[in-house]
């Protein structure tokens, strides 16, 4: 480790107390705890160093284009899904719109059928009440020829 110079113990001591040898102790062994600190810090360091330097060697092994679709395929793949819900959605509105659209031209279709087979109900009467008159009228002619 780090051995502090006299200067940094001359530092770390108070001014404001007086010299005697239990400050001595406490100072020497403040710096030789601080050492053991820079020293553990040091070596932390170091080991972060050497496993960046590890993590860019595999990187490079693995290469860049692979490192970059990995990186980007669930971005990539979340921008699809939204475009594929937002794409679903329109398509729900439109046939939501369809279906309004023909279920009212089912209504008006199905009025005006309901108004033709009046008109034939009423068409057919007549034709029923046209034979029963004609009838009637060739059976008045009958009788009265006899």
């Amino acid at each position: 480790g780090q051995v502090l110079q006299e200067e940094e113990l001359d530092f770390l001591a108070d001014p404001g107390t007086a010299e005697s040898s239990t400050n001595q102790t406490v100072i020497s062994t403040n710096a030789a705890y601080q050492a053991d600190d820079l020293d553990a810090y040091v070596s932390d360091c170091d080991k972060l160093n050497s496993a960046k330097v590890a993590l860019m060697a595999n990187l490079s092994h693995y290469g860049l284009d692979n490192l970059a679709e990995n990186f980007t395929l669930p971005a990539l793949q979340d921008d699809l899904i939204l475009s594929v819900i937002e794409q679903l959605k329109t398509q729900v509105v439109n046939c939501t719109k369809i279906n309004q659209d023909n279920q009212h031209v089912n209504e008006l279709l199905t009025a005006e059928l309901e108004k033709y087979r009046n008109h034939e109900r009423v068409l057919k009467e007549q034709i029923n009440d046209n034979q029963a008159s004609t009838s009637y009228e060739h059976s008045l002619e009958i009788e009265t020829l006899k």
